[in-house]
């Protein structure tokens, strides 16, 4: 699976954490019609663009029955599935669950993230 191909999106919260940039977006209109809830857009240092995203994504009805999104990480040559949630549609949830899951994935354990304003 690809990075998104997004066409519009609202930012809904920055962050610092460590050396890393991660942008949340919201109302997110993509190419690839995938239908995203948010998306937690992780820039390394010294780069200006995304290379690793945490994805909430709608289920549709047929694949809902463990939860209403699922949550995914996605990079250029890779996409995981982490789980299903029915929590996941609320910002604040999706945020904290990203948080945790990128402070494990980048070894970001002794850092705290810090908003951007």
């Amino acid at each position: 699976m690809p990075l998104p191909l997004i066409h519009t999106a609202l930012p809904k919260r920055r962050y610092q954490y460590g050396e890393f940039t991660m942008v949340v977006l919201g109302e997110i209109d993509s190419r690839d019609d995938i239908p995203y809830q948010f998306l937690m857009a992780v820039i390394p240092p010294d780069a200006n663009t995304p290379e690793l995203f945490i994805s909430v994504e709608k289920c549709s009805r047929q694949a809902s029955h463990d939860g209403k999104y699922q949550m995914r990480i996605i990079a250029a040559q890779m996409s995981q599935m982490l789980g299903k949630s029915d929590n996941w549609g609320d910002l604040d949830t999706f945020v904290n669950d990203a948080l945790a899951v990128l402070s494990k994935l980048l070894n970001l354990t002794d850092e705290q993230p810090m908003v951007i304003l």
